[in-house]
Parts: structure tokens; C-alpha cells; sequence
């Protein structure tokens, strides 16, 4: 899945921090890039199209530093509306997986990198890995190897965990946590027992590798995780989202989206299958 990751690249300051994270996802897999572009038709800031061509030879300065580093890389540059356009070339490219950077601004409008990302977020078929790109988070510069699986043991869950499962031999071991009420209401002891069930059946599909389990009984998910995540250093935090409906789906689910929203590592939203 992370063999061929498409980046998308929109020329801001932050590039210089989504640029250094590259190098990570060898770890994974990552053999090829797809430096991306697009030229947001109809907004008054943006470049005309005629410009596509100063784009391209942009692309190809970076994809040069990329190569000299020992990636495939090939770019693009397109023009209408963003979001569509990214999962439109991945589509075509055939990327597994779209890379942007993310703010971990509080209010909704700015829980993303501008509203792109939130129509990726939203919207994409394939996975979509959030890098932070605030000036206050401090990045990791190492390989990937701590990934944490958020999840519910939900059918919602069932293709981000199959993404851990994968992932996994690739990386050390790794963390699974999940967050109910159990403390709170002991009539729940039931949904307890049917996670630790659940977590126990990803622990024999996962075999010698393993993973840590953090069964939380109280608190508010997001928090939870971002706590463990910190706690069990983690450096990818994977979590399903619910649907690709804006309106019955405002926010991918309000765990996963408080779970963006306060990430400082690396985050990839798997969408569910249904």
C-alpha cells in the first residue's frame, strides 16, 4: 500500500516539513512518489493555467533532490478543484496512498491545511496520511517504526486494522488501544469483554511481531490516544473513518477527527469499506 505514495505538494512554507518526512516512509515501503500540483481553478489567488508549465519545472527541481535520494519519482500538474484532482491522478497512477500536511489548529475551519484537505479527508477512496506541519511540533527525523492502531472493533474499524496487521512486520512493536465507558457504567462490562476478544484475535493474526493493548474504561477517545500514542512513542497513529458522505459524515466520525485535529505524528485515515 505505501510502495507508491502520492504527495501533494502546494508550494507553501510548510513544504520544507512535509518534504522532510519522505525519507520515514522508506520504512514502509515506499519506493515511489507522485509529487502533485494542482492549480485551484476559479480562485482569484491562484496562478492562471497558463502557468502549468513554471509548476512543472518547480515538480522537477524537487523530484531531482527526491531521486538523488533513491526514490522513483514522477510529478503532476493539473487545474479545478483540489481534492478531486488528487484522488483523480492517485486514481490513475495508481498510488495507494495521498500525503498532505495537516494544522493542528482548534477550530474547524482550520483543523486542516486549509479546506482541501478537510474535502480529502472527507471524500478520498484510498487512505491519507496527515503529516503536522506546525512550526511547534517538533518531527521525528527516524524511520517509521511505532504504529498505533486506534480502534473499536467496528466493521468501520476493519480495514484500518488490516492496515496495522500489514504494516507491522515492517516496524517494531506496535500499539493497539481502545476507549469505552466500562469504568463508568458497569452495565458495559459485556462491550468490554467483546473488545478484549477482539483485540485478542488481531493479537494471533499479528503472531510473533505482537503489539502493547491499552484498554481505556474513561475519557474522551482523542485524548486518550494522543496520550497513549505519546506515552508508548508511537510515530503513526492509524485510525478507520466512517463513509465518504459529507453530509451524513460531517467530520470522518468525531473521534477520528478530534484525533487529527491534536495528532503531533504522523496519522493515516484508512476509510472503512462500507
Amino acid at each position: 500500500m505505501f510502495e507508491h505514495i502520492l504527495v501533494a505538494v502546494d508550494f507553501s512554507p510548510a513544504w520544507a516539513r512535509l518534504e522532510g518526512q519522505l525519507e520515514r516512509l522508506k520504512a514502509l515501503g515506499c519506493r515511489r512518489l507522485t509529487l502533485a500540483h494542482v492549480l485551484a481553478e476559479g480562485y482569484t489567488q491562484a496562478p492562471e493555467v497558463g502557468h502549468g508549465p513554471y509548476y512543472e519545472e518547480r515538480l522537477e527541481e524537487l523530484a531531482a533532490r527526491l531521486r538523488d535520494r533513491g526514490l522513483e519519482i514522477d510529478t503532476a500538474v493539473c487545474a479545478g478543484a483540489v481534492a478531486s484532482e488528487l484522488e483523480r491522478i492517485a486514481r490513475e497512477r495508481g498510488a495507494g496512498v495521498i500525503l498532505a500536511g495537516s494544522h493542528g489548529h482548534s477550530t474547524l475551519r482550520d483543523l486542516f491545511l486549509g479546506s482541501t484537505v478537510l474535502d480529502l479527508a472527507r471524500r478520498a477512496r484510498r487512505p491519507l496520511l496527515l503529516a503536522p506541519v506546525d512550526d511547534g511540533v517538533a518531527l521525528a527525523e527516524t524511520p517509521v517504526c511505532r504504529p498505533l492502531l486506534a480502534t473499536d472493533g467496528s466493521k468501520a474499524a476493519a480495514t484500518a486494522e488490516e492496515v496495522f496487521l500489514a504494516v507491522l512486520p515492517e516496524c517494531r512493536r506496535g500499539v493497539v488501544v481502545s476507549v469505552g465507558r466500562w469504568d463508568d457504567d458497569p452495565d458495559r462490562a459485556d462491550e468490554r469483554r467483546a473488545i478484549e476478544n477482539h483485540v485478542e484475535g488481531l493479537a494471533q493474526r499479528a503472531g510473533e511481531r505482537g503489539f502493547d493493548t491499552v484498554l481505556a474504561g474513561q475519557g474522551k477517545p482523542s485524548v486518550v490516544i494522543g496520550r497513549v500514542a505519546e506515552e508508548k512513542a508511537a510515530d503513526l497513529v492509524i485510525i478507520g473513518k466512517r463513509g465518504r458522505n459529507p453530509v451524513t459524515d460531517l467530520l470522518l466520525g468525531s473521534t477520528a477527527e478530534a484525533v487529527c485535529r491534536q495528532a503531533r505524528r504522523l496519522t493515516l485515515l484508512v476509510p472503512s469499506r462500507d
